[in-house]
Order: C-alpha cells, then sequence, then structure tokens
C-alpha cells in the first residue's frame, strides 16, 4: 500500500509540469490570435472610417453612446433607432432650411429688385429735375436780363422826361422874359405915340419956328419925360427933344412900324410857344406811355420771374428728394444684399455641414450592421467605455 502511494506520488511530481507547460502554451497562443485579430480590425477600412467619425463632435458622441451599450452589454438597437430617429431629424431640418431658403431667396429677389427699381425711378427723378431746373435758371437769366433792360429804359425816358421838363420851363421862362419885354415896348409906344401925335398936330396948325407951336411941343416932350426914367423910350424922349419938328412924322410912322412888328413878333412868340408847348406835351406823353408800357412790363416779368423762382426751387427740391431717395435705396439695396449673401453663406454652411452629419450617420449604421466587432476593437482601443 505505502508503495502504491508512493508510486502515485511519484508520478504527480513527474506529470506536473508536463501539464503547467501546455496550459502555459494554450494562453500564448489564444494571446497571440487575439493580437492578430487586432491587427487585422485595426487594418480594416471601418476602423480608419470610425477614426474620421470620431474626429467630428457628432460622431464622438454617437461612439460614445455605442461604447455605453457595449460596456452594459445591452443591446444596439437603441442605438440604432436613436441614430435613425437622428437622421431624420436632420433631414426634417434640411427640408424646412431649403424651404425657408427657397422662401428667403425669393424675398430677397423682390427685395433687389424693389431697390433697383427705386434706384432707377430715382436716377430718372434726378435727371428730370435737374434738366427742368437747368432750363428754369436760364429762363430766370433771360427774365432778369429783361428787368434790367426794361429798368435801365425806364431810367433813359426818365431821364429825358426830367430833360424835356427843365428845358419847357426855361424856354417858357425865355418866352415870358421876351414877351413881356416886347409888350412893355409896345405899351411904351402906345403911350408916345399919341403924345408924339399932339406934337406933330400942333406943328402942322402953326408955322415953323413959332412961339406958339416950340412951346406946344415942349410942352408934349415935357409930358413924355414924366413917363418915367425906366421906361425904355425915354431915351427916344430925350432924342425926340432934339429933332426938328418936321421929322416928328417920320419918327412917328417908323415908331408905328416898330410897334406893329413888335406885335407880330409877339403874335409870333406866342405862337411858337403853344406850338412848342403841344410838342413838348405830344413828346411827354409819349415818354409817359413808354414808361407806362415799359413798367406794365417790367411787372409782368417780375411776377413771372418769381413763378419761375418758384418752380425752380420746386426742382431743386426735387432732385435733393431724388438724391436722397437715390442714396437711401442704394444703401438699402447694398445692405438687403449683403443680408441675402450672409444667410446665403450660412445655409451652404449649415447644409455642408448637416450632410456631414447625415453621411457620419449613415457611416456608423453600415459599420455596426457589418463590422460591429471593428466597432467593438475600436471602442476598447479608444478607451471610450
Amino acid at each position: 500500500m505505502k508503495i502504491l502511494v508512493a508510486i502515485v506520488i511519484a508520478l504527480c511530481l513527474f506529470t506536473h509540469p508536463i501539464v503547467c507547460k501546455k496550459h502555459q502554451n494554450d494562453e500564448e497562443h489564444s494571446a497571440f490570435e487575439k493580437s492578430h485579430k487586432k491587427l487585422s480590425l485595426q487594418d480594416d477600412p471601418s476602423y480608419s472610417k470610425l477614426e474620421e467619425i470620431q474626429d467630428h463632435p457628432l460622431g464622438s458622441k454617437i461612439l460614445q453612446t455605442i461604447a455605453l451599450q457595449l460596456r452594459g452589454n445591452e443591446s444596439l438597437s437603441a442605438v440604432s433607432k436613436l441614430l435613425n430617429d437622428l437622421k431624420g431629424d436632420l433631414e426634417g431640418k434640411q427640408i424646412d432650411a431649403d424651404n425657408e431658403r427657397a422662401q428667403i431667396g425669393s424675398q430677397c429677389k423682390k427685395d433687389l429688385q424693389n431697390y433697383s427699381q427705386r434706384i432707377s425711378l430715382s436716377i430718372n427723378e434726378i435727371k428730370d429735375a435737374e434738366f427742368k431746373a437747368k432750363r428754369l435758371n436760364e429762363a430766370i437769366a433771360v427774365y432778369q436780363a429783361e428787368i434790367n433792360e426794361k429798368a435801365r429804359q425806364i431810367q433813359v425816358f426818365q431821364a429825358k422826361d426830367d430833360t424835356l421838363r427843365d428845358i419847357r420851363r426855361q424856354d417858357n421862362l425865355d418866352f415870358s422874359t421876351r414877351t413881356t419885354q416886347m409888350k412893355e415896348m409896345v405899351q411904351a409906344f402906345e403911350v408916345i405915340l399919341p403924345k408924339l401925335h399932339q406934337v406933330w398936330d400942333v406943328a402942322a396948325q402953326h408955322k415953323a419956328g413959332s412961339f406958339i407951336e416950340e412951346e406946344a411941343i415942349n410942352e408934349a416932350l415935357v409930358q413924355l419925360a414924366k413917363i418915367g426914367e425906366e421906361n425904355p423910350i425915354t431915351a427916344m424922349v430925350a432924342l425926340t427933344s432934339t429933332l426938328e419938328p418936321t421929322a416928328v412924322q417920320t419918327l412917328i410912322e417908323k415908331m408905328e412900324a416898330i410897334r406893329d412888328s413888335i406885335k407880330e413878333s409877339i403874335k409870333a412868340e406866342e405862337e411858337a410857344e403853344a406850338k412848342n408847348a403841344r410838342d413838348t406835351d405830344t413828346i411827354l406823353a409819349a415818354i409817359f406811355n413808354a414808361i407806362e408800357s415799359l413798367t406794365r412790363e417790367k411787372s409782368s416779368d417780375e411776377e413771372a420771374l418769381q413763378e419761375t423762382i418758384r418752380n425752380r426751387d420746386i426742382q431743386d427740391k426735387r432732385s435733393r428728394d431724388a438724391h436722397a431717395e437715390f442714396n437711401a435705396a442704394k444703401n438699402g439695396n447694398q445692405q438687403r444684399n449683403q443680408q441675402c449673401q450672409e444667410y446665403e453663406l450660412q445655409y451652404q454652411q449649415n447644409t455642408i455641414e448637416r450632410d456631414k452629419q447625415i453621411a457620419i450617420i449613415r457611416d456608423v449604421q453600415n459599420i455596426i450592421a457589418t463590422k460591429i466587432e471593428v466597432v467593438t476593437c475600436f471602442v476598447e482601443e479608444n478607451n471610450l467605455f
């Protein structure tokens, strides 16, 4: 019995190292196979795709969610449903974004067309207002020139009127002076001639040289002298006193001729003065009518000028308002165009990002469906558990 136990013990001691070594070899083989399989999984294109997916924020969150499911040994059906819902949500958002883009694009087109129309209308308004303002300014210049010319003509006619009236007053004064002197001479003759006739009558009734004739003549001459030293005939009286009585008749005849000549001269002067006055009045009336006509025309031109200035100011205001509208439409067009471009840029960026997210979800779905081992390996290697 003791021998049998010893034999058993010996056999155990001999076989134990062999069993232990075999077990060690199995573990090494298993580890090699696992290492080889991991390398094989890492070389799979899906593994590289998962690395790309992890670099994206959404892809990283999806892989973390998958890792949580795998760590809990839970089914990935919930993940699949989540991915389908997420993809559907992104696709729905893209459809909404496309519809919104179509609406905003249409509105942008309408707004830009409206701004373009406003710009075009304001440009036409500016051109029309400036054209009319230019024509009105030309008319204003013509009116101002006409008004200045009529004012100058009125001054010329007024100066002629003043000059003609001065000449008329002076001519009338000269006429009065001349006719007054001539009338005084006629009056003097009217006084002297009767006396001279008296002298002559006395001389004719008596013999020449008689005492009575000489005394009568002397008395008549004394009466003539009393007319006064201021009378222009005084010199004639003095002259007559030196004449012989027989020469008095000749003197009377000459004095009567002179008197009649002076009367004719007075008549001629009065007729000339009357004609001069009539002619002057005619000219003054013509000047007055010319001044009145020019004044009316000047007044009419001034009213037309003011009306033209008002119309020019209206066109200037049209031009200013049109410039303001042009600037407002131009700035509005630039701002709206920038808004539309910024929106379009944001839409394109969002679309690209959304398409990328949808592509990531699809890639993850395909990998999960076909390469779950690759997914598990990737999660383990990147410590996503």
